[in-house]
């Protein structure tokens, strides 16, 4: 995830604007539409079957895995949006 992040504030530098910064506020306003949801598996470990999957949920990431391409497409879009990052 962490990997993606950067790549969109590269992305973002590019066209001179500034990073993301804090993503709670823009990922739950729209950019969660950025993130594959994981609807089954679970994170068995430590003896336990560890919990499942679930839409919009999993255990593992909590919002599934992000989509490059899509948060970018997002990103893009939201710079007239006042719930996206400027």
């Amino acid at each position: 995830v962490a990997g993606i992040i950067s790549l969109l504030n590269d992305h973002r530098l590019s066209q001179g604007k500034p990073l993301l910064g804090f993503l709670n506020p823009w990922i739950y306003a729209g950019g969660l539409k950025g993130f594959n949801d994981i609807v089954s598996g679970s994170n068995p470990g430590c003896n336990t079957d560890g919990f499942s999957a679930i839409a919009g949920w999993d255990p593992v990431t909590g919002l599934g895995t992000p989509d490059f391409e899509q948060l970018m497409y997002i990103l893009d879009l939201g710079s007239s949006n006042s719930n996206q990052p400027e």
